[in-house]
């Protein structure tokens, strides 16, 4: 009980500040099989940069954290019944 009580003091403070929304998203390959996919998931973006979200068959969560000009981001996705997984991992340095 303890533990409970201590996870959603740390969890309360945080969801407050984050905003929920709602995400359609369609993807189509472009290789010769032309595959497509189409799934809504909820959101929720927390103050520190970090989501997730999930959908019936599908979720992602992810990160995005600025260090001056330099930029990363990352996210794992899982789609199809979470039976295809992916780890997605972008560094950017913007010259100014």
């Amino acid at each position: 009980m303890k533990l409970l009580i201590a996870l959603c003091a740390l969890l309360l403070p945080t969801a407050v500040i984050a905003d929920t929304y709602v995400e359609a998203k369609h993807k189509r390959s472009l290789d010769v099989s032309g595959k497509t996919s189409y799934f809504v998931r909820v959101g929720h973006k927390f103050e520190n940069n970090f989501y997730l979200e999930v959908g019936k068959d599908s979720a992602e969560t992810g990160y995005k954290k600025k260090f001056g000009n330099f930029v990363m981001k990352g996210k794992v996705e899982s789609t199809n019944d979470f039976d295809k997984n992916g780890l997605e991992v972008e560094a950017r340095y913007t010259f100014k």
